[in-house]
């Protein structure tokens, strides 16, 4: 979930995870690694770190390609999610397990196993939640030792589209609960990033019909043109039985609440704000919904990757991880190169 100029300074999505990261604090002898680091005051750097050397329970990935998401910017921000500093980042990636050379995508939510939310099924809500790269190394390294059981083989998917798995997975998890909703009339989505693109991939992909997705950005439409959407525009009009707000403004938040009709849902995906301006009338006299998302389990996670195949990329913009470092600091000011939509960073060959 990114959107690289957007501050993120009221996110309260995230807890403090109390779980003990078992691999970060190991190294394997003198061995070091190349990553890019947040090192702390709004700076990542790319340093040679000591690479690491996997607890029980644990398999080393050499990370071939890493997405770039708005979490990660956060981060640098030193907003929330909090992260210790120095921290590798990064928890969009796909790699090759070290033991078998098969190519594997890497679900980065790691949850205890026990507690309610744990034992009700829903992982992603986990009251002691982690994610690599924000509470644990992540993916901007050559090499990352993650939990077998977070472990996808990658299948007939492509370098870039397996690293799309976390957001497609998201879009999912937001599509499943506003699914009943759904019944041939209208719906929207508000924002063409990455997660905007994803949740219209995912809408097409179950037999969505009368998609509508608004940005601002004329490159962005294209894309959501491109993508399937039977209309786009700059600013959401009518009203919908659906609508998914993947930028997560205060406007976009009363947009997509006010904007659904009576009886309809609204699904908040974005974490740009964590404010809500808009009255409770109409929710209440409309019988309208609300709802929240965040994340997805692992089961939505591994449907998310049987998808990939048919993703189409060509909003994806790779770069070599010898230029990750001035990438990041031009995501930090803001700049993205024109005409892409998501950036991934190629960690090897």
């Amino acid at each position: 979930m990114w959107t690289a100029a957007l501050p993120c300074s009221a996110i309260r999505a995230w807890p403090r995870a109390s779980l003990r990261p078992r691999s970060r604090e190991r190294s394997s002898g003198d061995a070091s690694m190349k990553a890019l680091v947040y090192v702390g005051d709004a700076k990542v750097r790319q340093l040679e770190v000591a690479a690491p050397n996997p607890g029980s329970g644990e398999v080393m990935v050499r990370v071939l390609q890493a997405g770039v998401c708005g979490t990660d910017m956060c981060v640098v921000r030193d907003e929330r999610p909090k992260a210790e500093a120095p921290m590798t980042l990064g928890h969009e990636f796909v790699g090759l397990r070290e033991d078998t050379g098969e190519r594997v995508i890497v679900n980065p939510l790691l949850a205890c196993g026990r507690c309610r939310a744990c034992n009700e099924g829903r992982a992603h809500l986990c009251e002691r939640r982690q994610v690599i790269g924000v509470h644990r190394s992540g993916g901007f390294a050559e090499a990352v030792a993650v939990p077998e059981g977070n472990l996808v083989p990658a299948g007939h998917a492509t370098i870039a589209q397996a690293a799309m798995a976390d957001p497609i997975a998201t879009a999912l998890h937001a599509y499943r609960l506003a699914a009943q909703a759904i019944g041939g009339g209208p719906v929207a989505i508000l924002g063409a990033g990455s997660i905007g693109l994803s949740l219209l991939f995912v809408l097409k992909r179950f037999g969505v019909r009368d998609i509508t997705v608004t940005d601002l950005s004329a490159e962005r439409r294209a894309f959501a043109d491109a993508g399937g959407a039977d209309r786009t525009a700059v600013a959401i009009e009518g009203s919908f039985d659906v609508i998914f707000d993947s930028v997560g403004a205060v406007a976009t938040r009363r947009d997509a609440a006010l904007k659904i009709r009576a009886g309809g849902v609204a699904v908040l995906v974005g974490l740009h704000s964590a404010d809500l301006a808009f009255p409770a009338g109409p929710l209440i006299g409309g019988e309208r919904t609300v709802k929240g998302s965040f994340g997805y389990t692992p089961d939505e996670f591994r449907e998310a990757v049987s998808m990939l195949p048919d993703l189409d990329t060509r909003w994806v913009h790779t770069v070599p991880f010898a230029e990750a470092e001035q990438m990041f600091t031009r995501l930090l000011e803001g700049r993205l190169p024109s005409g892409q939509v998501k950036l991934q960073m190629r960690m090897s060959a």
